[in-house]
């Protein structure tokens, strides 16, 4: 195709396309003005809908809660240890309550008749010591149910401790020892209730901290209202509050009017009627200004039939906010492109022809140079392979006499000299390396043999294991010349017999097996065999330090290695040793934390098939 050819068609797709996006922005421009009041009203209806919504489910989460608390403390007064002054008994039955309810009460407390304490909860025995006898008769929630011998809920009490917090207290009260007593191991709960002509006892009182109520109540908000909540009780006490100068004052005291004044003559009578509205049992939502407008939702909690208080949520209309600030940039974004799209499309064509000249000659030059680049580096490849393959075999002629010698000279004198070891200790890594050198240039230029035959699985298997326990034997000495082992190796035999190269697998268990000692100081090596879907699975499990999550996707991977000692070839071998096998190879750290579990397949001689475990 000609230069003209191409530039005429390419002007005219930049003209279709500069009046298509034209005739869009316009449109757009026009609908975005009616669209604008409409999605703002659909936010508003929403976010008011979620915050009435959530005021409900939280209104009702809270007083299933207390109801919870209070139930415990209908039991708790009717039980046998706390009517029998059992301290013993009733100590556990109070622990036990505190355990179940510990997200939301602070302690479980016991006065006697007298208003004295007798047992607190969730306290050291110290402080415990420091309470007891202490005589709180003088509070209310002590003197409301002892006079009515019914449940009482308190406001904020300001506490011994310097706390704020919410009591619930229930009468013990006495039961006879006749017909009172059968109904009560039936139902204990009933049987305190209806005992309100037997002796008071004392009572039990669960106390609950401000602090902790009002997380529970932020908790349970969901984070997409952005809201905040609000409790008072049925006298108006502010129970709890995000500001917290406001928490044990009154919505209709002087303090928080004044606040809600700052906020505008509007806001004030919309939440005061709301408060108003709310104690007198009735629910609702409506329009106020706070940082914006915002929805003020109001919601009564009902205990037991009667008011508890009133549950408020002060949901801003972000949202709203929101999409009229991206509904307004949407308008201006059509205005700029109705301009810089005519503007451009010219310039558009232009450099799209002239870029698609560049682009061809760009395109010859590139793959002209990347052609010679691949040469080179094919070349280069090839070279290095057979230079290490040479390096490798040259390594492995003076290295056999070495090894041998140092060998014969441990043998001799390895207990007197410490530099024999060392000596045979690194020519038997140096043979290892050489060793690994070669088997990663076979790998790589696709010469690595296997003599497949049927092997026993557990002979080879035992092999390894058996040299590495007495290597761990004779490495494993104390400064007093004991033996003490440090690590232990456990393998449980399995006879199975398996397809593969009996030198090779015992190179891949041996990889595994020093992999795994090279990571865990102290503790056991586990080498299991099972049989799962047609293949032999070996896993090394060890309790070491694990896989670093840093290397796992690349563990194995070339030169992969997190240890001081290793060269990183192991794993890598290892693995291309079992997928030539026809297996796989995979690792993961163990689930309680300690150390990693490496395992593989391996096909499985047809007479020992089993099916899949389960």
């Amino acid at each position: 195709m000609s230069v003209n050819k191409r530039s005429r068609r390419n002007l005219g797709i930049v003209a279709i396309i500069t009046a298509i996006a034209i005739s869009l922005s316009l449109i757009s421009y026009q609908y975005s003005q009616y669209s604008a009041s409409q999605i703002e009203e659909i936010s508003i209806r929403d976010t008011i809908s979620n915050a009435e919504i959530q005021a409900y489910d939280l209104g009702n989460s809270l007083a299933n809660k207390l109801d919870d608390i209070t139930s415990l403390l209908q039991i708790m007064g009717a039980s046998r240890a706390i009517q029998q002054g059992d301290l013993s008994a009733a100590a556990s039955i109070f622990n036990e309550a505190q355990l179940a309810t510990s997200d939301l009460v602070d302690f479980y407390m016991w006065l006697d008749r007298d208003g004295r304490i007798v047992w607190i909860s969730n306290l050291n025995q110290t402080t415990y010591d420091q309470y007891r006898g202490l005589d709180l008769s003088y509070r209310l929630y002590f003197s409301e149910p002892k006079a009515t011998h019914n449940v009482y809920y308190s406001s904020l009490v300001d506490s011994n401790d310097r706390i704020n917090r919410l009591y619930m207290s229930y009468p013990i009260i006495g039961k006879d020892n006749n017909n009172n007593n059968a109904s009560a191991q039936l139902d204990p709960v009933s049987a305190v209730g209806s005992s309100l002509g037997g002796d008071f006892r004392g009572i039990v009182v669960a106390g609950i901290r401000s602090d902790v109520l009002g997380k529970y109540l932020e908790s349970q908000i969901s984070p997409n209202l952005e809201g905040q909540v609000g409790l008072i009780d049925r006298t108006g006490i502010i129970l709890y509050s995000k500001d917290s100068e406001y928490v044990s004052k009154n919505v209709f005291g002087v303090k928080f009017q004044s606040f809600l004044q700052s906020l505008g003559s509007q806001t004030i009578r919309t939440m005061s009627t709301g408060f108003k509205l709310g104690l007198q049992g009735y629910s609702g939502s409506e329009e106020i200004s706070v940082n914006g407008k915002s929805a003020f939702v109001y919601a009564p909690i009902l205990l037991q039939g009667n008011q508890f208080g009133v549950l408020y949520i002060v949901a801003p209309y972000t949202q709203v906010a929101e999409v009229t600030a991206l509904v307004e940039n949407q308008k201006n974004l059509s205005i700029f492109l109705i301009i810089a799209i005519s503007a451009s499309a010219v310039i558009a064509a232009l450099v799209i022809l002239q870029w698609n000249r560049n682009l061809e000659k760009t395109i010859a030059q590139r793959t002209a140079q990347l052609r010679e680049a691949n040469e080179q580096l094919t070349v280069h490849d090839k070279l290095q392979k057979e230079f290490i393959n040479i390096a490798a075999h040259e390594l492995r002629t003076p290295l056999q006499p070495i090894l041998g010698l140092s060998q014969i000279l441990e043998s001799q004198f390895g207990e007197q000299s410490e530099e024999m070891k060392i000596i045979a200790r690194n020519a038997r890594r140096l043979e290892r390396l050489t060793q690994d050198i070669l088997d990663i240039s076979r790998i790589e230029s696709g010469a690595l043999s296997l003599k497949i035959q049927t092997i026993d699985l557990d002979e080879v298997i035992s092999s390894v294991i058996i040299d590495y326990r007495e290597n761990l034997e004779n490495a494993t000495e104390t400064e007093n010349g004991k033996k003490e082992k440090k690590v232990k190796i456990k393998y449980e035999p399995k006879k199975l017999m398996v397809k593969g190269d009996r030198e090779r697998i015992q190179q891949v268990m041996s990889n595994l097996i020093n992999n795994a000692l090279r990571f865990t100081k102290e503790g056991e090596i586990t080498v299991k065999t099972q049989v799962i879907d047609g293949f032999a699975q070996i896993t090394v499990k060890d309790t070491g330090s694990g896989i670093d999550p840093e290397i796992m996707p690349r563990l194995f991977q070339k030169f992969v290695t997190k240890s001081a000692k290793g060269t990183g070839l192991g794993l890598y071998i290892s693995d291309r040793i079992i997928q030539a096998h026809g297996g796989k190879m995979w690792a993961e750290n163990n689930a309680d934390g300690k150390g990693a579990t490496f395992a593989f397949w391996l096909p499985l001689e047809k007479e020992h098939e089993e099916g899949p475990l389960s």
